[in-house]
């Protein structure tokens, strides 16, 4: 039941920052990530903070503080069709989880901007770091 309420909210508050294209949240730049169920077939999009490194884009799969995985992360795993949109252009992208000191620097540089460090210290489950990449 608590999970439920928390995916609809999760889902209105995706809507509200999309409806008029806001371009940054938090002080951070925006990108809209569109991934395609594994089960279900939909297309759905979510908004996420990202951070630019070289030619892809980092983000985290905080799922605002909640304790399971976000969709568009169990999607991208299950290797579902992707793209990120930013300032209208629409990119396809396969995304990965980064480790070691990689991840490290990322996560890092990420809480300098936005402060993730507060979801991490709600949840139990380690918290991804992904690159989106373009794909093809």
């Amino acid at each position: 039941m608590r999970r439920t309420l928390i995916v609809r909210i999760h889902r209105i508050a995706n809507a509200a920052v999309r409806r008029p294209g806001l371009r940054s949240f938090r002080g951070g730049d925006l990108l809209y990530l569109t991934t395609t169920g594994n089960k279900t077939g939909k297309q759905r999009t979510t908004p996420l903070l990202h951070l630019l490194d070289e030619d892809r884009w980092i983000v985290v799969a905080s799922n605002g503080g909640s304790d399971w995985e976000p969709g568009w992360w169990l999607n991208l795993r299950a290797g579902s069709a992707a793209h990120v949109e930013i300032d209208g252009e629409m990119t396809p992208v396969a995304g990965v989880e980064l480790d070691g000191a990689e991840r490290e620097r990322l996560w890092t540089a990420l809480n300098r901007m936005f402060d993730f460090e507060g979801y991490r210290a709600k949840v139990s489950r380690r918290i991804a770091v992904v690159a989106l990449s373009p794909a093809g």
